[in-house]
Parts: C-alpha cells; structure tokens; sequence
C-alpha cells in the first residue's frame, strides 16, 4: 500500500472537525498526515528508550507527542493552520466524550487531558516558528529540553501512575465516570510525582 492510499483510508477514520480541516486546507493536508505518523513513531520510539517519564497518557511522553506535533507542523505551514488542526483535534475527543467513545488513546476524553493538549499545542508551535529550518530531531531534542524546564503540562500523579487532585489526594474514578469535567491537576512538566 502506498502512502497516498494510506492517507486516504486514514481521513475516512477522522472525526467530523478534522475532515472539516482537511477541506479548509487541502494543501497542507498531505504534510500533516505525514506530520502525524511521525509525531506518533518519535513518541513511541521515547517510549523504548525511557528518555521521559514513559507515562503516554497525561505524562511527559503524551505532552511530547502534543508539543512535537505542533512544532512539526509550524515548521511546515502557516502557525494558525497547526493550531487549527490541534483544536479540531481536540474538538473530536469532546465529541467522542459525548458519544461514549474512546479517544486514539483507549480512553474516555475529559476537559482536563484537552486542556493538556492545548497548552502542549501553543508550546509546540511556538518551538516550529523559532526553529522553522532546523530537523526533525532538534526539533525533538527542543521539546524534551522544554518538558524537563517545566515548560510543558502533564496531569499530576502518584509515583504509580495514580491521577491525583491538585490537593494530592487520589482522584476516585468510579466517583467521576462519565464525566467531562474531572478535577485532575495540571502541573508543570517537570513536576514528577507529589
């Protein structure tokens, strides 16, 4: 399979907000696929060598990918496209809240994880336009820089993984089921476990 049948089958796996994107920037769309698959393969490939926190979901690996993304992005097309595409992005997990689906992830999408993404984002494509030719890798070694200066968010946990209240108690997830607004704790990326 080539990378252009690739692409097309993925758009018909987007979300309504994201095909919108597409529409409004056909001229683009094709770097961002591109961009995309290689934000998810450089944040996998972290994972292998511990060089975060290894936490994908609200650690310093899912605010890598987000920041990475973006920055990826900026350095290929007008900042506001990028930062389009990221609020269409998270326009979709809403929407997969409402329906009950789970985001790329596996889980339930909840306010505090967007807000994460969406400061993450602006990060990123502030790093793309201050280092519009440099590669893909200085882009990478940036954005870590940037999540170990505290410059990133992640969501606050114990030293087991357990999400936590900005208060530092265990936040109860059978309490917050099903709900958007849940009162995890954004903290700077830095900031490993209270």
């Amino acid at each position: 399979m080539n990378a252009q049948s690739s692409a097309f089958g993925s758009f018909w796996k987007l979300s309504c907000p994201e095909k919108w994107w597409v529409f409004t920037h056909p001229f683009v769309a094709k770097d961002a696929f591109k961009i995309t698959r290689e934000a998810r393969l450089k944040s996998d490939s972290l994972l292998q060598i511990s060089a975060l926190d290894g936490d994908p979901l609200g650690g310093q690996i899912d605010a890598f990918r987000h920041a990475y993304w973006m920055a990826r992005m900026a350095q290929t097309m007008k900042w506001k496209k990028a930062l389009r595409l990221g609020k269409a992005h998270e326009k979709a997990n809403k929407i997969s809240f409402r329906k009950n689906q789970n985001d790329e992830e596996g889980l339930l999408p909840d306010s505090v994880s967007s807000e994460m993404d969406l400061y993450n984002n602006q990060v990123g494509v502030a790093i793309g336009c201050n280092f519009k030719s440099v590669s893909g890798q200085a882009i990478c070694d940036t954005v870590i820089q940037n999540i170990r200066a505290g410059k990133l968010k992640i969501i606050l946990k114990n030293e087991n993984g357990v999400e936590l209240k900005c208060d530092g108690t265990q936040l109860d997830k059978n309490e917050f089921a099903g709900k958007w607004n849940i009162p995890k704790c954004l903290v700077n990326s830095n900031s490993l476990f209270k």
